[in-house]
């Protein structure tokens, strides 16, 4: 082979090479060019994406927040709820023992006035007979002429009155002197009075309370009729000096408070 032969094909392949690569290079370039705007539009497409999922991200996490939230608070109130209920429920138990507590006492109380309101209406009986005196026992001590000392009989009787106005504890005894007509008036009195006073001293004597006994002279008197019917009934031939001297007397008149019956004692004689 001659030397020409490769001289000549390198003067071919060169400017060929040359013509590729002038070739491949505008491809290139041509390609670029294409793929340019997509990829522009590609990276703005993937940054709205981007911001997109970006956003829809936030708002995910916000609503999630939000409903948590809403939850929790939910979850308070209901817990609040309870212990409202709790507390109305203990309210109510303990309204329902009070109540039964205050429906004791209102018996109880009940019991109490109605056991007060006897015990007043029991008082008030015993005040009103306290106050309602009734005579409960009655006669009359004789003295001799110009006399008021106390015979032994006159004692007895009186020994009685005084036994029944010691078993009453507001018992009170009223004492009334009196004379026959013979001798001045004044004297009479004086004389009446101090008949009063020997049987106020005698039932002081015999333990009766000196503030329950209350006196009076009143001096002279005609002999009063039922003693001198009860003179003639035991006496039928009593004369009048015998009647006479029952003027000479002490009326004792005993008074008692409450549910008493009425009584006469016996009368002394001279």
């Amino acid at each position: 082979m001659n030397k020409s032969a490769p001289i000549l094909l390198l003067t071919i392949a060169v400017p060929l090479s040359l013509a590729l690569a002038t070739s491949g290079c505008a491809s290139k370039k041509y390609v670029r060019q294409q793929v340019a705007p997509v990829n522009q539009r590609v990276s703005k497409v993937q940054t709205q994406t981007n911001e997109q999922i970006g956003w829809l991200t936030n708002k995910h996490n916000t609503d999630i927040s939000e409903v948590r939230e809403r939850i929790s608070t939910t979850d308070q109130r209901v817990a609040q709820v309870g212990n409202v209920a709790d507390q109305a429920q203990g309210t109510a138990s303990r309204a329902m023992q009070q109540t039964e507590t205050n429906a004791s006492a209102i018996q109880a109380n009940s019991s109490a006035i109605e056991s007060n309101s006897t015990q007043v209406s029991t008082l008030a009986t015993g005040v009103a007979n306290a106050l309602n005196y009734q005579l409960i026992e009655k006669g009359d001590v004789i003295f001799g002429f110009n006399k008021s000392t106390l015979t032994p009989e006159a004692k007895v009787a009186l020994d009685a009155m005084a036994a029944k106005a010691q078993s009453l504890p507001r018992s009170v005894i009223e004492l009334a002197g009196f004379t026959d007509k013979v001798g001045s008036e004044s004297y009479n009195l004086a004389l009446s009075k101090r008949r009063a006073e020997a049987v106020q001293r005698y039932l002081v004597l015999q333990k009766v309370p000196l503030r329950s006994i209350h006196i009076v002279g009143l001096g002279e008197e005609a002999p009063p009729e039922n003693l001198e019917a009860a003179e003639l009934l035991t006496n039928p031939n009593a004369s009048r000096q015998d009647i006479r001297r029952l003027a000479r007397r002490v009326r004792v008149n005993v008074y008692g408070a409450g549910d008493i019956t009425a009584g006469t004692a016996s009368r002394s004689q001279q």
